[in-house]
């Protein structure tokens, strides 16, 4: 018989998610919203995070031109 452990771990996942997306969707905002003339650091960054799937990770960082 299977033991009920509450959901917890649920929780935890949907926590866990619901932050890379949000991560994913700062990190598409802060690409979108960069001063594109002339293209840097912070353009390509945040770019290349989208684009690759890390963008959950480097939407949190504040990254300066």
């Amino acid at each position: 018989m299977k033991k009920n452990n509450g959901c917890f771990g649920s929780y935890l996942t949907l926590f866990v998610v619901l932050l890379m997306v949000l991560g994913e969707i700062q990190c598409i905002v802060k690409a979108i919203k960069s001063d594109w003339d002339p293209i840097g650091k912070r353009e390509i960054i945040y770019t290349a995070s989208f684009l690759t799937g890390i963008g959950s990770i480097v939407g949190w960082f504040n990254i300066e031109d």
